[in-house]
């Protein structure tokens, strides 16, 4: 039949396949069984990232050279779903990965994690098999692995804090007729504290050699100092050239035509018109009397947008400056003149001063007005260098009557704090920026009157150096922020800091940092004036801690310096051993104490943390651990307890061990009642 002959109302074409049994044989595909399971056993075993293939250009070569090849175990592609699973070898790995993510956000998208659905995946079999090691939470203590080579301390004890009694208090200023009250009418010194001990002790180079060693600059309390090594003979050249001018006592070679009266400028001759009218006729010249003597107008703060110097510096954000304009130059040097000349003569005090008298401080070659700030201990006794500004301790040999005539002359020096920055930890790098700008700068002084701290009884200023136009509070400010280590920094080692040598001696008194290796002979200890500067140097770790770090994690490596979290406080420490855990053991620096602390807890180290390392390891001579009982122990911890100060009988250094020992007098402690 021809095409238009035959019914085409029941052609079905796929009728003949879909009845045809031959064609219909179909078959259930599945993934290899086995690949499934390296697979899930992979992810337990190995942390992985899984990353979406969100366009062509992410791929397998694209993953590596972003994470870099070296921390990555493998890497495979789910074509299904369209994403990658990227192993790394350990949690390290991972959170370098994790920073490279953070760094670069928009580069690829990522989704963290172990998630819980393919644990519940896993074969019946292997859910119940007790040899496959459930999942710990790193975070609980429980989590911690015991087999570590490097014993850790049994306890937890809290770390010792040191806090230094302020040098004048509030009684200082309310005590009937304070002469303190007089002198500091706004109240500058209250609660004031010396910043300077570590140079005082000698941790930090003070002297440095000039021209050929006729010259040393010293550096003393936040002011720089120039000392003659040899005597000079200038001053009775000079003397044989010129004269002294009456009023100021400044060598000079301008005189009077007739009297020949010596005198230094229109300031001077004006001083002694009076007394020149009287006795010029005569061709003698006038004798001064202190009482009548008028003195040069006292400075206040200089005006905005004057130039000033800096004399010294007290803390990170306190420093001390005068006016730089000529009329002040002038004057500031004649009275620095003034004090040397008359301060020769001075007679020397034979008992203590008072809280707040002013009085000759003389040391080296120097005669320095100072004003005393507390006497308790006559071996150190506070004062504070009027024209200067620097806090310095010295003792009653040093110090001379004032008189009169020196006690009212005008102070140029005063104290401004640097709007901005924050009073931090004075480093070494700090405290050489400090001595370089000593007088050797000249600065715009900037204010606004209204923004005076009644509270510390200074105005906030802004300092910009005058020639290159840079902002020191800008500089002071970048050096004292610390700055989070990047992930291709170098770590940093012990070899980065300072250790400070303790003296040896007999009879030295010691403050017990950690005793938690009492049982195996070996005690931490410092002098107490270290104690101090470790208890004040935590506060700039808690900022850092808290608010800089950016990171949530850190595994560092073997030996490497980090900042870790302790009884909730952050401290420097060094990671001395890993077990895979995620509790390295970290030895605490400043104190002694070894800890397995969690990665969660850690973070990189700043290299602005130059901070030396204070705490020494001791190994106790005469301590035999077979020879103790329990109860011996126990009275041994309580008097060497964390914190406490003793005294023991010698302390001995062995260089060629490089090691310290003392000898504690173990019989008499555990004799004692």
């Amino acid at each position: 039949p021809t095409m238009s002959e035959i019914n085409w109302e029941n052609f079905d074409p796929q009728a003949e396949h879909y009845y045809d049994e031959g064609s219909n044989k179909y078959e259930n595909v599945s993934a290899d069984s086995t690949a499934t399971n390296d697979r899930k056993k992979r992810q337990l075993q190995y942390p992985y990232l899984v990353v979406r293939k969100k366009h062509a250009l992410i791929t397998e070569s694209l993953l590596k050279n972003f994470f870099g090849e070296a921390i990555i175990y493998g890497i495979e592609y789910r074509t299904a779903s369209g994403v990658f699973f990227v192993y790394f070898h350990n949690l390290g790995s991972l959170e370098a990965a994790k920073i490279k993510i953070r760094q670069f956000p928009n580069i690829i998208d990522c989704v963290e994690g172990r998630p819980n659905y393919y644990q519940n995946q896993l074969p019946s079999d292997q859910l119940h098999n007790e040899n496959v090691m459930p999942m710990e939470d790193l975070t609980d203590k429980n989590g911690i692995d015991e087999k570590r080579t490097i014993k850790v301390s049994e306890k937890e004890s809290q770390h010792p804090a040191f806090h230094k009694v302020p040098i004048v208090i509030k009684a200082d200023y309310s005590a009937k007729n304070s002469l303190i009250a007089k002198n500091d009418v706004y109240q500058r010194y209250l609660n004031v504290k010396h910043e300077f001990a570590l140079e005082r002790l000698g941790v930090y180079v003070t002297v440095d050699s000039l021209e050929k060693d006729q010259v040393k600059q010293q550096r003393r309390s936040g002011r720089k100092v120039e000392l003659e090594t040899k005597p000079s003979d200038s001053e009775s050249k000079l003397a044989q050239r010129a004269n002294m001018c009456l009023a100021c006592m400044c060598y000079t070679d301008n005189s009077c035509k007739f009297c020949s009266m010596p005198f230094c400028n229109k300031t001077c001759f004006n001083k002694l018109s009076t007394l020149h009218k009287e006795t010029c006729a005569t061709g003698k010249w006038p004798i001064l009397d202190e009482t009548i003597d008028e003195q040069f107008t006292k400075l206040k703060l200089p005006p905005s947008g004057s130039n000033v110097k800096i004399t010294a510096f007290e803390q990170s954000n306190v420093v001390y400056v005068r006016s730089a304009e000529i009329h002040a130059e002038v004057a500031y040097f004649k009275l620095i003149s003034d004090v040397m000349c008359h301060g020769k003569s001075a007679t020397k005090l034979t008992k203590l001063p008072r809280c707040g008298e002013l009085v000759i401080y003389k040391i080296d070659t120097e005669i320095i007005r100072a004003m005393v700030l507390n006497v308790e201990d006559p071996q150190a006794i506070y004062i504070v260098c009027v024209d200067y500004g620097s806090v310095e301790i010295t003792t009653l040999d040093c110090l001379y009557e004032c008189s009169y005539y020196l006690a009212s002359l005008p102070r140029y020096t005063v104290p401004v704090l640097l709007r901005g920055v924050p009073k931090r930890y004075l480093t070494s790098n700090l405290c050489g920026v400090f001595y370089e700008l000593n007088d050797n700068y000249t600065f715009v002084l900037k204010y606004a009157k209204h923004d005076f701290d009644a509270g510390k009884g200074m105005q906030r200023v802004l300092l910009i150096e005058t020639e290159m136009n840079r902002s020191l509070n800008r500089l002071v400010k970048t050096i004292i922020t610390p700055v989070e280590p990047t992930l291709y920094t170098n770590p940093l080692t012990e070899d980065y800091l300072h250790h400070v040598y303790l003296p040896n001696g007999k009879h030295m008194e010691l403050v017990v940092m950690d005793n938690s290796y009492l049982k195996d002979g070996i005690i931490y200890c410092t002098l107490l004036e270290y104690a101090y500067e470790i208890t004040q140097l935590q506060r700039d770790l808690q900022f850092y801690g808290e608010s800089l770090a950016k990171r949530t994690y850190y595994a560092p490596r073997k030996n490497e310096l980090c900042i870790c979290k302790y009884h909730d406080k952050w401290c420097r420490g060094i990671c001395m051993e890993i077990v895979g855990d995620g509790y390295p053991s970290i030895l605490f620096l400043d104190y002694g104490n070894i800890t397995p602390i969690h990665i969660d807890y850690i973070r990189p180290y700043a290299p602005q943390f130059n901070y030396p390392i204070l705490t020494i390891l001791f190994v106790i001579n005469d301590l035999v651990p077979c020879d103790m009982s329990d109860s011996h122990w126990i009275k041994l911890e309580q008097q060497l307890a964390i914190g406490s100060i003793f005294k023991c009988n010698e302390v001995s250094y062995d260089e060629k061990e490089n090691n310290y020992s003392m000898c504690l007098g173990v019989d008499a402690i555990l004799s004692s009642k």
